[in-house]
């Protein structure tokens, strides 16, 4: 039988008892009622194909097409890798939401471990609900209805940045074609349709209309609340670990602690719906 064991007050659970490639839809109907309770969820034990990984995340929705950036699995370009190597460690983590840089950022993502070190590698999850919740009241009708905007400077000089011999950017040259997006400040959760604070440090630039930029003080101070300990949950992740997490209504953080110790995990997102605000 399937068991679900919550972690924290806000976000958070573990489910035993069940493998990924064997899963009715009975199962399934509890699984997908926790990730959306729970925001993300946790599977041990697990072993995946990036065949396999596509076929479960398939059941979620479609699945996006290959990451600009991000390699993928050999036979499977929907599948990325975040590997680290020998002699080529992690660079800077930052706090985000996956891809929202796009005008409709994923729904999920479903992360398998494959490699994982003996040490560290944990993955840290906030709740933007409750990040929302615990707003003043004056903040909440501040924010409510306006606008900021999201792009890739990121990826800019980052490991995935290849500069070619006249000292172009392959993020650069690809931006190019990926104009930057608006998003609301406060979302409204498609399905739940609970209210979200919208903004990363990694991938949000400046508040639309305003002065406002990420390195403003209302933005630095959103950042700062968004990642608040106590709408966190940390995930120490072990080889077959699975993370399925709702992309819509939270934020994640990888902690690079191991140094270039190998690490490999096979991320697969599936297709969101535009961002709407409240009154959406």
């Amino acid at each position: 039988m399937i068991s679900i064991t919550p972690l924290t007050t806000h976000i958070g659970a573990e489910i035993s008892g069940i493998k990924l490639t064997d899963v009715n839809h009975d199962q399934f109907t509890q699984i997908y009622a926790a990730f959306l309770k729970y925001k993300v969820i946790f599977f041990r034990d697990q072993s995946l194909t990036p065949e396999q990984q596509l076929v479960f995340a398939a059941r979620f929705g479609e699945i996006e097409k290959p990451h600009p950036f991000f390699p993928h699995a050999e036979g499977a370009p929907q599948v990325s890798v975040i590997e680290t190597t020998r002699g080529n460690p992690p660079g800077e983590s930052f706090w985000h939401t996956d891809m929202t840089w796009q005008k409709s950022p994923p729904k999920c993502s479903i992360l398998y471990g494959e490699i994982i070190p003996p040490e560290g590698g944990d993955t840290i999850w906030a709740s933007m609900e409750a990040a929302f919740e615990h707003l003043s009241f004056e903040m909440q009708q501040k924010l409510l209805g306006q606008l900021a905007t999201h792009g890739l400077h990121a990826f800019e000089g980052s490991r995935y940045d290849d500069i070619d011999a006249e000292g172009k950017s392959s993020v650069v040259e690809k931006s190019k074609s990926i104009e930057s997006v608006l998003h609301p400040l406060i979302s409204k959760h498609p399905e739940t349709g609970l209210l979200s604070l919208y903004i990363n440090e990694q991938f949000t630039l400046k508040i639309e209309g305003t002065n406002e930029t990420k390195d403003s003080k209302l933005l630095s101070d959103l950042f700062s609340h968004a990642r608040n300990q106590k709408f966190q949950v940390r995930f120490s992740w072990q080889k077959g670990s699975v993370a399925i997490w709702d992309n819509r209504c939270t934020q994640h953080f990888a902690v690079t602690d191991y140094g270039d110790t190998p690490r490999r995990l096979h991320r697969v997102t599936v297709i969101g719906d535009e961002i709407f605000p409240p009154q959406g």
